[in-house]
């Protein structure tokens, strides 16, 4: 029995049409001569009603949870007192004339109908039943709205004479500011191919080739250490443009973006966006993503060029005071800051009152306001500030070009070494390097990152410096880049681009916590896959064609 109809989609008009149904049983009632059947496919709900005497009774009766079955039958109004207004299918019913059993199933593991009892529910146990958890309602309408933010996105791009091209997954490894997977080569003993971290490399090339407008939903990988909200393999919405300024590219993704919020949401969206230089953003909000949906701004009662004194009041602070001061305590470790909380005393000076908090952090300009910024944070969260309705996009733009790597002390890109610097600072590159802008942009929503690009660099000496400011040689240059070097000799246009986190943008857009809810399959925190195991040992024959790599069988 061939479906015919949706569940879904059934209503009042299809009164007397003969249907035939595929789904799941959503939920069975058996009353003496009646069985009631809710069948959900991917589209809704509709009440199946099977009678005693139908050839569908026998069938009907051995019904569990979770089954797949055809149903055939005539779609009929229910009487008044039976409609459910909270389902749009509410005022009919199919009456079953014929019922297949496809599949049985096992009583499920997780209690994916019950929404309360799936909080308590671990996310290990999620993840290791995650085709289940999908059938919940609430992760099928992620999914779903996913795949209606991707598609909008293209059809907006497709209108403006953008090309979607593929680019390679497995390249060569060019260190981007994460550690390459990397893949062993058969073919090529004691080589190795890598996951591309981006396609920042060939969409450059793409623009070099003349294609002037491309975008790509790409698959990205990053070989890092776990972290709460990463995934090792993660998507984005990748776009880059020839011929184009900083103002042309942003333009672009205002337009996408209203675009998103009117086709999939229904809303209108205001533009242009807001902007912040990265500097102002720290000094108001301690934070290169900050979140405006709220007040809460730092102010300086020391400022000075080595150290400094900030502070912000927090209006009924005092209520929350211990836990600011545990956090306090946190964030004065995590940046090397002395963070105070201050509720007693004369708070005049800082422009505090009764019942109010101060919470004031000594230290470097920078580590200071990025301590209170996460204080800033949490104090908001807590006291329920933040209006979760609301869409607040903004723009970062005039980040540093470079800054200094914790990790070894050296300079390095804040971005990547193919983001072109603020033309007029490029006089300070060879003695003042940490004073130069880029033109690079963050496109921020609700106090996360969701897109980042900038102007790339095009002239080939220009590209050199930048790779010798950075410590790279010209031998190790060209072993790295040089087939972008190469291209650079050929005619290069002027160029920019972006990438979307795809994944973070529906997550923010869908008010999700964390990017694996809008993922179908993530990975867990630990980067590993509860449900197949993965990562795993390799096959042992698999493992003799890489005898290179002295691997123990």
């Amino acid at each position: 029995m061939k479906r015919t109809r949706w569940c879904g989609e059934l209503r009042r008009n299809d009164t007397g049409k003969t249907v035939v149904l595929n789904g799941w049983v959503h939920r069975v009632r058996r009353f003496g001569k009646l069985v009631f059947i809710l069948l959900r496919d991917r589209t809704g709900l509709v009440q199946v009603v099977v009678k005693k005497g139908s050839p569908a009774f026998d069938a009907a009766k051995k019904l569990q949870p979770e089954y797949v079955v055809a149903v055939k039958g005539t779609v009929r109004e229910r009487p008044p007192k039976e409609v459910n207004r909270e389902m749009p299918t509410g005022e009919i019913e199919v009456v079953a004339e014929e019922l297949q059993i496809i599949s049985t199933s096992k009583p499920v593991p997780i209690p994916i109908h019950d929404e309360s009892l799936m909080s308590t529910t671990s996310e290990a146990v999620r993840l290791r039943y995650r085709y289940l958890d999908l059938r919940r309602p609430k992760m099928f309408r992620n999914i779903l709205m996913r795949a209606k933010i991707v598609a909008a996105m293209r059809e907006y791009f497709d209108s403006l004479g953008f090309i979607e091209i593929e680019t390679p997954y497995l390249a060569r490894s060019t260190p981007e500011g994460a550690r390459d997977f990397l893949v062993p080569s058969r073919l090529h003993p004691g080589k190795f191919y890598a996951l591309t971290q981006s396609p920042q490399l060939f969409k450059q090339l793409l623009m070099i080739a003349g294609f002037e407008r491309y975008y790509q939903v790409a698959r990205c990988f990053r070989d890092e250490d776990p972290r709460a909200d990463r995934q090792p393999e993660f998507t984005q919405f990748d776009v880059e443009m020839s011929f184009v300024t900083r103002e042309d590219v942003m333009a672009v993704v205002e337009g996408a973006m209203r675009y998103v919020m009117k086709k999939v949401f229904g809303e209108d969206l205001e533009t242009p966006f807001p902007r912040l230089t990265f500097w102002e953003a720290i000094r108001r909000y301690g934070s290169d993503k900050p979140d405006t949906r709220f007040g809460l701004e730092l102010k300086d009662l020391e400022a000075g060029v080595g150290t400094a004194k900030r502070y912000l009041v927090v209006e009924g602070g005092r209520d929350i005071a211990e836990y600011l001061t545990a956090e306090a305590a946190k964030a004065s470790e995590e940046h090397g800051v002395r963070v105070e909380v201050i509720t007693e005393g004369d708070l005049s000076t800082y422009g505090a009152g009764a019942g109010d908090a101060v919470i004031v952090a000594e230290g470097d300009y920078l580590s200071a306001s990025e301590a209170l910024g996460r204080l800033r944070l949490q104090a908001a969260s807590k006291l329920g500030l933040i209006d979760r309705e609301k869409k607040a996009f903004l723009w970062l733009i005039d980040f540093p070009l470079f800054e200094i790597d914790e990790e070894s002390g050296r300079l390095a890109a804040r971005h990547h070494p193919f983001t072109s610097p603020n033309p007029e600072d490029i006089h300070l590159l060879e003695k003042e390097p940490l004073k130069v802008r880029s033109l690079a942009y963050d496109l921020v929503l609700n106090g996360e990152e969701v897109a980042g690009g900038s102007i790339r660099i095009h002239d080939k000496e220009l590209q050199m410096k930048i790779l010798k400011i950075l410590g790279l040689g010209e031998e190790e240059a060209m072993n790295r880049y040089g087939f972008l070097l190469e291209a650079l000799d050929y005619g290069p246009p002027p160029h920019g681009g972006i990438a979307f986190g795809l994944d973070r943008l529906v997550a923010v857009l869908l008010g999700e916590p964390t990017i694996r809810e809008v993922i179908a399959f993530p990975k867990n925190k630990d980067m590993a896959d509860p449900l197949t195991g993965a990562p795993a040992e390799a096959p042992e024959e698999y493992l003799r064609d890489l005898y290179w790599l002295q691997i123990k069988l």
